[in-house]
């Protein structure tokens, strides 16, 4: 996970640099050899986007439930950062990657949900095959009933 404060130039937050090392530590050549997506959710200024490489196409999504132009611009730098801390890693230059706005995707009413989208953007983005956005608009209305979800598969999850 990924947290930046857009205001101060774009510096990791102290208090997330260890999970940044350790998300960082399992990209290897060989795990990117078999993989097919990068899936990453990136915080900042309170609010939560996800970011999907494709691998094989070259491209990065951009999925986000209140879309803003900085919210693109943050998610170059955390491109460019992974691609720093990573070099060699990757067949290609991640950075000369498209990076393109999801469009009519789910997007929220409210100030609050913004994770509960990037769960569910996660959610869909692993799936095989194409999800027709225009029959999920009604999201928002569901969230409380997401977020029951949620909380009840970290509970079967979590070990004791």
């Amino acid at each position: 996970m990924l947290c930046y404060d857009f205001p101060k130039n774009l510096q990791l937050y102290k208090g997330y640099k260890h999970d940044y090392q350790m998300f960082i530590q399992h990209i290897t050549p060989d795990s990117v050899r078999k993989s097919k997506l990068i899936v990453q959710p990136i915080c900042f200024q309170s609010h939560w986007v996800l970011i999907v490489g494709k691998l094989k196409e070259k491209v990065w999504k951009l999925y986000d439930s209140l879309p803003n132009p900085k919210h693109k611009a943050i998610c170059t730098e955390v491109i460019k950062q992974i691609h720093e801390d990573k070099a060699g890693v990757f067949p290609s230059d991640i950075t000369t990657w498209k990076l393109q706005t999801v469009r009519g995707i789910p997007t929220q009413s409210n100030e609050y949900d913004c994770g509960i989208f990037v769960c569910k953007y996660m959610e869909r983005a692993i799936l095989k095959k194409k999800t027709d956005w225009a029959s999920l608009k009604e999201w928002q209305k569901y969230m409380p009933k997401f977020r029951a979800e949620l909380g009840y598969a970290l509970c079967l999850t979590t070990k004791m």
